[in-house]
């Protein structure tokens, strides 16, 4: 069976309403900006420059090569994704490209230099409404290329698109976005009516391509470590409907749509899951955040994807911690066929090369149907000596 042959049977609408298992095994997803990975597996060479089609093809090759099934990423070790969000601003919203600045250090990169520091300056450099024509007119011929380059390596990639607050916050910056929502609410909305047009073009956009498969992420980190970072009230009001806006492309193709957000959800759980009823949720954070398995016993049809604690598990622990990690949500989750495995958020630089590939490996030995618990408790046993970061 293909991946894409697992992937369309893993979001049936008909077998998950029936909770109906027609696949032989749980896959694996993730998004991967782990440079060892590309190294070891597709051939990456930090001495090289690489053109586009050659990076993703290398990408391409390694998922298959370290076992991973489904992903939306492309990794670029040497350009942060940062600098293409505002590219894409400039490009699409009318920003000036002269007075933003994107700096990259160690493994991360953010906006250090924008036109304005407080609501003044900002009146004057406001983002434009996308035309929706230029973008698909861009994002169509680049999907249907990254689709059909990991198709050649048995590897689905879904569609990904940024979630209109998140968006917004990131070009204001979070500090003054949070003054704005009281001090000036018109100038919000029009940036997040902004993000909001450009991300429903891609999501309506993404349903149309050829080899599309019917699931869409959108990423939304809308809480922290303590709780929601911005008031209920203020997201049902503001942000609800254009969720479901990005959510009916393919819920017009009975697909999955998965919300994403780090952090501890809190009350934010039943608005995503109970009133926008998103099909699928990554990741359910598990270091002091969220419970899974208490989640899931509440929500059992909802579509779970990840959940390997990349905060202490993957980067900290040891083989077999990873693989206990994984072993645990296959014998817990794995049975009812609603999970797909991978790290809780992102496979980071900061990850052994070991525990990335024990995780996947785990997945492909334990995770086929029908589950083997039995086996499942036995390895767990076998391997409770050496826990380290689980340990107790």
């Amino acid at each position: 069976m293909t991946n894409i042959e697992r992937i369309n049977k893993f979001v049936s609408f008909q077998d998950r309403q029936k909770g109906i298992l027609n696949t032989d095994r749980i896959m694996t997803y993730d998004y991967v900006d782990n440079s060892q990975v590309l190294i070891a597996y597709g051939g990456y060479d930090r001495n090289k420059t690489y053109e586009w089609e050659e990076l993703l093809e290398l990408n391409a090759r390694a998922y298959r090569g370290v076992g991973l099934d489904m992903t939306r990423s492309v990794y670029d070790p040497v350009n942060h994704w940062m600098r293409s969000k505002v590219d894409n601003w400039i490009h699409f919203m009318g920003v000036d490209k002269d007075s933003w600045e994107v700096q990259q250090g160690g493994d991360t990169a953010w906006i250090a230099k924008r036109p304005f520091t407080n609501l003044e300056q900002l009146k004057g450099f406001l983002p434009k409404i996308p035309n929706k024509q230029e973008v698909r007119e861009w994002y169509i011929p680049f999907m249907s290329n990254v689709l059909e380059t990991m198709l050649a390596q048995d590897v689905v990639y879904i569609g990904a698109v940024e979630g209109p607050l998140t968006d917004a916050y990131t070009f204001v910056g979070i500090e003054l976005f949070s003054l704005l929502i009281y001090d000036a609410p018109e100038i919000v909305e029009h940036i997040i009516t902004c993000c909001g047009i450009y991300g429903e073009t891609l999501a309506q956009a993404y349903t149309e391509l050829p080899g599309a498969v019917p699931v869409q992420f959108m990423g939304e980190d809308i809480a922290g470590s303590n709780g929601p970072i911005f008031n209920p009230s203020f997201i049902r009001d503001n942000l609800l409907h254009w969720w479901r806006r990005f959510a009916k492309p393919i819920r017009s193709q009975d697909g999955v749509f998965i919300f994403h957000s780090d952090g501890q959800y809190g009350q934010l759980l039943k608005l995503i899951l109970d009133e926008l009823e998103a099909e699928g949720i990554n990741p359910i954070e598990r270091n002091r955040c969220n419970d899974i398995f208490t989640i899931f016993e509440e929500y059992p049809q909802t579509s779970y994807f990840g959940n390997v604690c990349c905060a202490v598990t993957l980067p900290y622990g040891n083989r077999y911690d990873v693989e206990d990690e994984t072993l645990e949500l296959i014998e817990k989750i794995g049975p009812k066929g609603r999970i797909c495995i991978g790290s809780s958020s992102e496979v980071h630089e900061q990850i052994p090369l070991l525990n990335i590939e024990t995780m996947y490996a785990t997945v492909h030995e334990y995770g086929t149907y029908p589950i083997d618990v039995d086996r499942i408790r036995r390895r767990r046993d076998e391997i409770s000596p050496h826990l380290t970061t689980r340990k107790g």
